[in-house]
This record gives C-alpha cells, structure tokens and sequence, in this order.
C-alpha cells in the first residue's frame, strides 16, 4: 500500500500495526497541532516540486480543501495510541468518499481494501466504523463529524464519543500558529523505547534527563517563520547549564563553518536567541520565507 503522508490517511497507515486503543484528550501527554490552511497557502506554493509520479500524493491536489487545522495527540506510555481532531468546513464532507477516492492511488497490485463496515447513531452524530484489509490483516479506526466545523479519528470508538458527549471543548483546539507541538519528556522518553539506563546518546545525559516538558510553535512574523520553543528542567540550575550548552554548540558550529552552504540553517543560527527564565528556557529564532525553498527536504 502506498503510504501517502496526509494528516487524514496518517491514521489508515499507522492502523496496520496498532490494535484500537486510544487516550483521552484531556489525559494525553503530547500534542500536535497543524494549521493546514496556512501551510498550503504559505509554505506549499514555496517548496521546490518536481513532477509527481502516477498516483503520488501531493497537498494541492489529495488534501481536502475542507481540513483547515489538525491536533494529533495521544499517550506515550501506549505505543498504539493515536486520535486526530480536525477543524475546517465539513458540512458537506463525506470521509468515506475521501478515503475511497484514495484508494485510487493504491498500486494495482496491492491486496487491499478499505470499507465502511458499520455507523452507529449517538448523541446526534453518527460514528462509522471502517476497517482496512491487507496482508492477511484486518485493521479498524472511528470517525464522527461532530459538528459543522470538526471532524474526529481515533482508534478507539470511545474517544469518538467522547468529543460527541462534549467532554472536550473544540474551542482549545484552536491555534495561532503553522505548527505547536507540546510533549511531556519525562514520560515520553520513558515509554517510547528509548533505553535511558543503556543508551550511550546524548539524551542519555544527567542535563537532558532532567528535561520534563518540551513545548514549540511556528507562526509568521512579517516576511519571515518565528520559531519559538520552550524546555521546562527541573530547576534553575538545569536550566542555566542547559543554556551553556545550546550556546557552546551554537559557537562550536559557528566556528567551523559548516553552514556556508546551507543558507536556511545559517539564518536560523544568525537569529537564534536563548534566555533562562527560572527552570524553563526559552528559544527562539526565524527563517525568512525567502529561503525555504534551500531546505533540502529529501
């Protein structure tokens, strides 16, 4: 099957190697969120593109024009848990004829289907059950419009209720920024396979360990992407040393001249501020849009 990477088919992908569970929004440690609106009218159009293979996915033609923003979120402490909220215009959104439509970028070749396998009426919406099959293997994921404006995924059909029941309020999914992303580090380097006690890597370190919380978000700012990303340690002192570190690697890179032919990652270097403010530190830095057609994204 080919794996075309949209925020909506991310869910089928991944489906294959995970059973139908899922953590509450509320109780989940990490989050993406995506402004696919401004993506696409932003960034897209800057990027270098070649021409497109048979059947090969691209955001301007496969996205639906419907999907303004994603929030993917789910727990670290459960490898197969995934759930997807989505804002955008879906009055007249049909998910089951969007994934069908998909199925046309399937090579011919591959041994596998995708049905609507049953819907159930609740609390005013319907939830549809789909199944994907392929490779002897018959995998399920839940979906609701919830209303005019949100759509959820997830693989647990709980958690589809669970928006419709308003457990969660959709207004927090709303963000001001292309991408924000917020991870509890301390639980997820604990539980997403990473062997601390083992691993001779950097985060293996007695700095990085003491890193509990990593939160980030791009937004534009003029002519230029403003990155700004924040480490929560777990005091002052962490944080101090931290921020010895970042500035050593910065000048150490700055030294050797590495970037001269990387323009994009030269400016990122060039703006790149860092301050301490008690146990968080907070970066930040920008890359005109001028250059993102240098980044290299093979």
């Amino acid at each position: 099957m080919k794996k075309t990477l949209t925020t909506l088919t991310l869910m089928i992908t991944l489906s294959w190697s995970f059973t139908s569970q899922a953590t509450a929004y509320d109780e989940a440690n990490w989050y993406v969120s995506i402004d696919v609106q401004q993506v696409r009218d932003k960034i897209v159009p800057l990027l270098p593109h070649n021409e497109p293979e048979q059947h090969e996915f691209s955001v301007a033609h496969h996205l639906p024009q419907e999907v303004h923003q994603v929030t993917l979120y789910g727990h670290s402490e459960a490898e197969n848990d995934l759930s997807m909220a989505i804002k955008g215009d879906f009055a007249r959104f049909s998910l089951n004829e969007y994934l069908l439509g998909l199925l046309y970028m399937v090579d011919d070749k591959e041994d596998v289907s995708l049905a609507l396998f049953d819907s159930e009426a609740h609390g005013g919406s319907v939830v549809e059950h789909y199944q994907i099959s392929g490779d002897n293997e018959t995998k399920s994921f839940y979906s609701a419009i919830i209303n005019e404006q949100t759509l959820v995924l997830s693989f647990d059909q709980q958690e589809v209720k669970n928006w419709i029941d308003k457990k969660y309020a959709s207004h927090d999914l709303n963000s001001s920024g292309l991408v924000s992303l917020l991870v509890n580090i301390e639980s997820a380097m604990a539980h997403m396979g990473a062997d601390l006690a083992s691993n001779q890597k950097s985060f293996n370190s007695a700095v990085f360990k003491k890193i509990t919380q990593f939160s980030a978000s791009v937004y534009e700012t003029g002519d230029s992407l403003t990155i700004e990303s924040a480490l929560t340690t777990a005091d002052e002192a962490t944080a101090r040393q931290l921020e010895q570190v970042i500035n050593g690697l910065v000048a150490m890179n700055a030294l050797s001249n590495l970037d001269q032919d990387k323009p994009a990652l030269n400016a990122l270097a060039s703006a790149l501020q860092i301050s301490q403010q008690g146990q968080d530190l907070l970066i930040t830095t920008a890359l005109p849009y001028a250059l993102i057609p240098e980044i290299n994204i093979d």
